[in-house]
């Protein structure tokens, strides 16, 4: 242990005691900003007459009632973002896909929608594929969630979610990751309101979920007594 101080290899504990007490503040403060994020990201949709909030629940329940497929477009770090409301969406009815999974995205003969995410909304490979559907597919929706001025993004969208991030400086931060972290609360927050819209509760989740793996097995009789309302 302390040849590995002598080399600076491991902090003294004085010294590991220090970085602690500064590190803490920090991560205070990047939790902070994205929270702050998020309520400017969601008030922006809420603004004006006509809210884009309305139009974007509508969109969502929608698709999870009527069992739509969802292709979904993302690369990165956004792509990981967006797969957490892409799965909510699938429990609520949704037919969603992941591009690049092992399982390809649907023919677009099958019609459907896409949802597109991108922090900074200048993906190269997300922009492509939007352009594609725009060019190829045209009855095929768009809903995108990307930087707020995220212009070219924003024009091949349907229905648009711009993110807003907080002013502040952040001290710990790399990248798009607080706009990543807006994608995925942000998205799934909505999808969750937009089942709640639509009379929603702990049953119709749970007939959406996997019941088998990591996360079930449930109870078989249970599973009976939800499909039937016997409880």
């Amino acid at each position: 242990m302390r040849r590995l101080e002598t080399a600076g290899i491991r902090p003294k504990p004085e010294e590991a005691s220090a970085t602690r007490r500064s590190i803490q503040p920090a991560l205070l403060q990047r939790v902070e900003s994205l929270q702050k994020s998020i309520e400017l990201t969601i008030c922006a949709l809420g603004k004006g007459k006509g809210s884009q909030l309305d139009e974007i629940l509508g969109v969502l329940l929608r698709w999870m009632r009527q069992g739509t497929v969802v292709r979904v477009f993302g690369a990165g770090r956004a792509r990981l973002a967006v797969a957490i409301p892409a799965n909510r969406l699938l429990h609520g009815g949704a037919r969603t896909f992941m591009q690049g999974d092992i399982m390809p995205v649907p023919h677009t003969i099958h019609g459907g929608a896409v949802l597109a995410a991108s922090a900074s909304g200048r993906t190269p490979s997300v922009l492509e594929d939007m352009k594609t559907i725009r060019t190829h597919a045209p009855h095929i929706k768009i809903l995108g969630i990307a930087s707020a001025d995220a212009k070219e993004f924003r024009a091949l969208c349907d229905h648009f979610i711009g993110i807003h991030e907080a002013p502040d400086p952040i001290p710990l931060k790399a990248l798009a990751d607080v706009k990543e972290y807006v994608i995925s609360e942000v998205l799934d927050a909505l999808v969750v309101a937009a089942g709640k819209r639509g009379g929603f509760d702990d049953r119709r989740w749970r007939l959406g979920h996997e019941n088998i793996g990591a996360t079930g097995p449930y109870d078989a009789v249970r599973r009976l007594n939800l499909m039937f309302n016997i409880e």
